[in-house]
């Protein structure tokens, strides 16, 4: 045999492993489907709270820190751009995508990562904030930021005009 033989042997032989190989991940398909889901919810494609749509202000005060955020809600998804500033002075911005989740008795925002504002760059400085909201009894909503203060702090709430 001289080379050539042979290499066309090994290309040949190659080719149908290929193939074989094609088929057999061709012919694979999943059983079943599964999606991940946190604490057993997940958020619902019908909007949970039309209530909630629109731009809101939000302040609440933790540990000194005085944080304004902005948050905007359409459907089960929005964002919010938040200020914190502490007794120093040196402002630390952040923004995050939120999702709302049905909770027992009202709803929970949870943001994602915050980035820097216009960036993806994620923000180190800035954990991400848990909103507790419920209906006030009177058409209005309550707010309190859940996120990791040893207890929840109740958040002002102004809706601004569409």
């Amino acid at each position: 045999m001289n080379i050539q033989t042979n290499l066309n042997k090994i290309i040949s032989l190659s080719l149908v492993s290929l193939t074989a190989t094609s088929l057999s991940f061709a012919t694979v398909t999943p059983a079943k489907v599964a999606f991940a889901q946190s604490g057993g919810r997940s958020v619902s494609p019908d909007t949970i709270n039309t209530g909630m749509n629109g731009t809101w202000n939000l302040d609440w005060k933790v540990n000194g820190w005085l944080h304004r955020g902005r948050l905007t809600i359409n459907g089960n998804f929005g964002t919010i751009i938040v200020n914190a500033t502490p007794p120093n002075g040196q402002t630390v911005h952040a923004k995050q995508e939120i999702s709302i989740v049905p909770d027992q008795n009202g709803y929970t925002l949870q943001g994602s990562t915050p980035t820097y504002p216009g960036s993806n760059q994620i923000n180190p400085k800035y954990q991400p904030d848990t909103f507790y909201v419920k209906s006030d009894g009177n058409g209005g909503w309550r707010m309190e930021n859940c996120s990791n203060y040893h207890g929840c702090i109740r958040v002002n709430m102004t809706k601004l005009p569409w």
